[in-house]
């Protein structure tokens, strides 16, 4: 009897201490199931963050890659650029046939060389240094005048290729086929859509004369974008009338039509540009608080008797700074909401530059025939 008891209390003692010891058990497995679950949750967690950074930190190097290749213009960058030069085909692009024409008409010229060449597997490289233009004032020895305000296609320099290129040619560039028209260009849109590309991708305008242009127009024009951008070409095309240009049209109509569309779009600010000084005598007394101006500290004087293209004009004649200011201008006007122009090699560089405009209007008077 004493042992049955005694069996009986020892067993009951061993279930309660087996129960005890499978709850304990199964505690700690309940335990470390939870440390398991949370440490891969964690880990799953670590990982996507670390994805998550390293593809942050790997377009971030990419940008600043592409970036340093991009602006740095005056050096080897990298061993494909080494590798281009000695298999590759450059034509280094002079234009002799106009060497006083303005910038954009060269602009204009080579945009067509450019579009040619590539037509032909070469790779172009502008040229304004190696000959005497309006814009080196003669000096070859110097810095290339484009590269101040444009990067060459592909991002190529003339230096680079006269030093390291395998195979290069001097190629005549001249007017041709492949160019825009910038007679007919301001009413195809499509050919404005195609050269505002075509220029953005093979010779788009430096980074920081961008960001020059754009603290100009917040100190001109604040937050404001309810801008009207004018440009009106006088001066030599009235002197010369140059055969095939177009006919400007005269000061005092552009005035009372700029009026009827500031009745219209009450503009906020009026920019306008002009080369001639006459001109914006006339222009800003006129519109008085509404006009803003981009004015270099050189004058362009100009006289109509003048028989020859105000790009020679002894005061301007190879001034970087006058040539700096009329880009900025340029560029300036192809960002207004609006825009009123006579038809122009300037122009067509504004119509080429921009995204677009709200409304845009090109005086069409006909060309000079002789």
């Amino acid at each position: 009897m004493k042992f049955r008891k005694k069996n009986k209390y020892f067993l009951k003692k061993y279930k309660r201490n087996r129960y005890v010891r499978n709850e304990y058990f199964w505690k700690k497995k309940s335990l470390n199931n939870k440390i398991y679950t949370k440490s891969k949750i964690f880990a799953k967690f670590y990982k996507i963050i670390t994805i998550f950074f390293m593809t942050i930190l790997y377009s971030f190097n990419i940008f600043i890659n592409e970036n340093i290749e991009q602006n740095n213009n005056y050096g080897l960058t990298s061993e494909q650029k080494m590798k281009d030069y000695l298999t590759k085909n450059f034509s280094i692009m002079k234009r002799f046939e106009c060497v006083d024409c303005g910038f954009f008409s060269f602009y204009i010229v080579y945009l067509g060389c450019i579009n040619k060449l590539l037509s032909i597997g070469k790779i172009p490289i502008v040229d304004l240094k190696t000959y005497a233009n309006a814009f080196n004032k003669g000096n070859t020895s110097i810095y290339n005048p484009w590269e101040l305000f444009f990067y060459q296609p592909y991002n190529y320099t003339i230096e680079e290729v006269l030093a390291y290129a395998k195979n290069y040619e001097y190629y005549q560039c001249s007017k041709n086929n492949y160019r825009p028209n910038e007679i007919n260009i301001y009413d195809h849109k499509d050919q404005m859509i195609f050269w505002h590309d075509f220029a953005n991708k093979y010779i788009p305008v430096r980074n920081e004369i961008i960001k020059e242009a754009e603290d100009i127009m917040k100190q001109l024009f604040g937050n404001s974008k309810n801008v009207l951008g004018v440009k009106i070409r006088g001066t030599d095309y009235i002197s010369l009338r140059p055969y095939g240009h177009s006919i400007p049209p005269k000061v005092e109509e552009v005035i009372l039509d700029v009026k009827k569309m500031d009745e219209q779009y009450n503009y906020d600010f009026i920019f306008f540009a002009s080369e001639d000084e006459l001109i914006k005598q006339k222009f800003s007394s006129e519109f008085k608080n509404k006009i803003k101006l981009l004015n270099p500290n050189v004058v362009v004087k100009y006289s109509y008797t003048d028989n020859h293209r105000i790009s020679v004009n002894k005061n301007i004649y190879g001034n970087l700074e006058y040539l700096k200011n009329y880009i900025l201008n340029t560029i300036i006007l192809s960002k207004c909401l609006d825009f009123v122009t006579s038809r122009c090699c300037g122009a067509t560089g504004v119509y080429i530059l921009t995204k677009g405009f709200r409304y845009s209007k090109a005086y069409n008077l006909g060309e000079y025939k002789i």
